[in-house]
C-alpha cells in the first residue's frame, strides 16, 4: 500500500471526525449559533485542501462568503492564513464577480441561490452550502445535520463539471449525491 498519502488521509480523518463530534443545536438553533459557525468555518478551511482547481492563482486563495454574518466572521479570522502555500483572502458580503472565487459560501440568508449556481457553474469554484438538499439542487459541497452532528454531502458530478478534483479520502468521507 502506497504511504505518501497516509499521513494527509489521517489528518484529514481526524479533522472531520473531530468536526463532525461536535453536538449541535436543533436546526430552529442554528442560524445564530457560534459553535455551529465555527464548525462550518473550519470545514470550509479545510476543504480547499483537499480540492485541485484547474487555474489555482499563484497570490491567493479566495474564499466568499454571502449569506451568512456568522461563518463570515468566524472565517474572518483567518484571513492572510496560508492555504495550499497561498495566502487565504476572504471576501463577506456582496460580491460582484463570484466567479474570482475558489470557494463560494453560500449561507441560508441568501436568497440568490439559483443565481449564484448558474453563475460559477463550470468555473471552477466549489459551491459549498448549508441550504437543505444543496448538493442535490446543483452545488458541490453540501452541509446538513444528522444527529446533532454536521456532515457533508458532495455532488462529484458537479464537482467534474467545474473541473474540480475532490480527494477520494474526502469523497470516502462524506455522503454522495447525483
Amino acid at each position: 500500500m502506497d504511504t505518501t498519502f497516509r499521513p494527509i488521509r489521517h489528518g484529514l480523518s481526524l479533522c472531520l471526525t473531530m468536526l463532525a463530534a461536535l453536538v449541535m443545536p436543533p436546526s430552529g438553533q442554528a442560524q445564530g449559533n457560534p459553535l455551529e459557525a465555527k464548525v462550518k468555518a473550519a470545514y470550509l478551511f479545510h476543504l480547499a485542501k483537499f480540492v485541485e482547481w484547474p487555474n489555482l492563482p499563484a497570490n491567493e486563495l479566495r474564499l466568499c462568503i454571502v449569506g451568512s454574518d456568522s461563518v463570515g466572521e468566524m472565517m474572518g479570522q483567518l484571513a492572510n492564513r496560508q492555504l495550499r502555500d497561498r495566502p487565504l483572502k476572504i471576501e463577506v458580503g456582496t460580491l460582484a464577480d463570484p466567479t474570482q472565487c475558489q470557494v463560494l459560501y453560500i449561507g441560508q440568508g441568501d436568497k440568490r441561490l439559483p443565481e449564484l449556481i448558474r453563475r460559477v457553474r463550470g468555473q471552477g469554484v466549489l459551491t459549498v452550502s448549508d441550504v437543505d438538499d444543496f448538493a442535490r439542487q446543483g452545488g458541490i459541497v453540501g452541509f446538513y445535520s444528522e444527529a446533532g452532528k454536521i456532515k457533508l454531502e458532495i455532488n462529484p458530478a458537479t464537482a467534474r463539471g467545474a473541473n474540480l478534483k475532490i480527494s477520494a479520502k474526502l469523497l470516502e468521507l462524506a455522503r454522495t449525491v447525483q
